[in-house]
């Protein structure tokens, strides 16, 4: 597998620069942050919003999903609230569009109070 490809593949889902460095050292890649950094700033299907980078294709939903599976982290259930802690500053969303976007995944069911996310059972 190409190193290009390696990117594109770790960057299928968002993740932070210090996380793709990370995963880029563990699959033998011996780039420093700066010089994946670069990479990833020259390469135009990369895309940017906040500090998540993400191979093109990826949208808000994605992102926002990213952002419900990093907060969540092995709780059964969030305040939607808690969730937007962690949306980046550049993004604006409502926890209204969160609810939604986290209830058309299929991954997530909003409690009936309508504050608090809920794993799916699957």
């Amino acid at each position: 597998m190409l190193l290009v490809e390696i990117i594109y593949d770790q960057l299928k889902t968002p993740k932070s620069i210090e996380e793709l460095h990370q995963r880029l050292n563990e699959s033998g890649i011996r780039w420093n942050k700066a010089q994946v950094e670069l990479f990833l700033q020259m390469d135009s299907n990369i895309k940017k919003i906040g500090d998540i980078y993400s191979a093109a294709g990826n949208d808000l939903n994605n992102i926002i999903l990213d952002v419900i599976d990093k907060a969540i982290e092995g709780k059964p259930v969030i305040p939607i609230k808690k969730i937007m802690e962690y949306v980046p500053s550049d993004i604006t969303v409502s926890a209204e569009e969160i609810s939604k976007i986290a209830e058309q995944s299929g991954r997530y069911i909003l409690h009936p109070n309508g504050a608090v996310l809920m794993r799916a059972e699957n």
